[in-house]
């Protein structure tokens, strides 16, 4: 039994990496077997980590019905285990697929339900990312200096980290911020964005909290 769940555990962060690589394909293999093992023993915290890692690639291949199918029922399971830092994390990834579906307003609301344990976490991957798809938001609700002001805060948090995005996350920002970016001059937008740019860890979250408003 203790085998099986270290497998499932194996192949889910095999499968996080492959994801992360741009390899979707191995990446779906793997996280797809990962939950069968996790059931199979009979781990549901193991379970729903595997499943929240299957529907962000799902998410990233553009199989977005298939995406809240599994990260819906990782939601489910780290409720009933209140597993705060796997609902944010299920809750991000949903907040992507709202974007690409075009509701910028359901993935504010998704969103918003996260950033009181976000801010409070003092985790700098969790933070940036959040920060980014705040960004992500605000520019396709028409804030493009917003936009730019919580890019740039994201920027900064990475920075202190150490901790460069990833180039499908990254890819994936740009994505929705260069149509703003476009509706300022450049300077205008490189002034919100350095504004933020020189920003602590705390200061950052605290901007993150505006969103609330």
């Amino acid at each position: 039994m203790g085998e099986r769940d270290e497998e499932s555990k194996e192949l889910n962060s095999l499968g996080i990496t492959h994801g992360y690589a741009g390899d979707l394909d191995t990446a779906r293999s793997l996280l797809e077997e990962s939950p069968g093992l996790a059931r199979e023993v009979g781990n549901e915290q193991r379970l729903a980590a595997a499943l929240t890692n299957l529907g962000l690639v799902e998410n990233l291949a553009g199989n977005l019905d298939r995406a809240v199918e599994v990260l819906q029922e990782a939601v489910t399971l780290d409720e009933k285990y209140g597993d705060q830092l796997g609902l944010v994390l299920d809750r991000q990834a949903l907040v992507m697929i709202s974007l690409r579906s075009g509701h910028p307003r359901e993935a504010r609301d998704l969103l918003a339900a996260t950033l009181d344990y976000v801010a409070s976490a003092s985790n700098s991957d969790i933070l940036a990312t959040t920060l980014e798809l705040a960004a992500c938001i605000v520019a396709e609700l028409g804030e493009p200096p917003r936009a730019a002001l919580l890019a740039g805060a994201a920027a900064a948090v990475r920075q202190i980290a150490g901790m460069p995005i990833a180039d499908l996350d990254a890819e994936m920002v740009e994505g929705f911020l260069a149509p703003a970016r476009t509706t300022m001059t450049r300077a205008e937008w490189d002034a919100e964005y350095g504004a933020s740019r020189a920003l602590s860890q705390d200061q950052a979250a605290t901007l993150l909290l505006t969103l609330k408003g």
